[in-house]
């Protein structure tokens, strides 16, 4: 058995957010996440959407038990996750966070997928609603 998560991070002028949504090998959403981050554009948020995903994994329990794949909206974020070599040097403590939870989880499968076909279209939408949310 796969889980799925799809993360993706929206950049609108000086507001950026990220989100996820955690699917099971059926397609049955299972967890979810939205909201503004600190980062300073959709790259770095996606990053932190990456992190975010992997701690929420490891409370579900799932260590061990089943693959996790996660598609990445970016193809530059997808780089980094496959070639530490592209990684900027200015998010190196957040790429640390990631290393870390992925020796906890081990193996994590990543793909590239564009935000806005389907479920991605809708993942897109909750983090850019996310951004509003008072």
């Amino acid at each position: 058995m796969r889980v799925k998560y799809i993360v993706c991070a929206v950049a609108l002028e000086d507001d950026v957010g990220c989100g996820g949504v955690l699917r099971d090998s059926n397609g049955v959403a299972r967890a979810l996440f939205s909201g503004p981050t600190t980062a300073k554009d959709s790259l770095a948020a996606e990053v932190g959407a990456i992190s975010i995903a992997l701690d929420m994994f490891i409370e579900i329990g799932w260590n061990g038990k089943i693959l996790l794949c996660i598609e990445v909206g970016s193809l530059e974020v997808f780089n980094w996750m496959e070639n530490k070599g592209l990684r900027p040097w200015s998010l190196g403590s957040l790429f640390k966070d990631v290393e870390f939870r992925l020796s906890i989880i081990g193996n994590v499968s990543f793909f590239e997928r564009w935000c806005g076909l389907g479920v991605e279209a809708f993942v897109g939408f909750f983090v850019f609603s996310g951004l509003f949310r008072k």
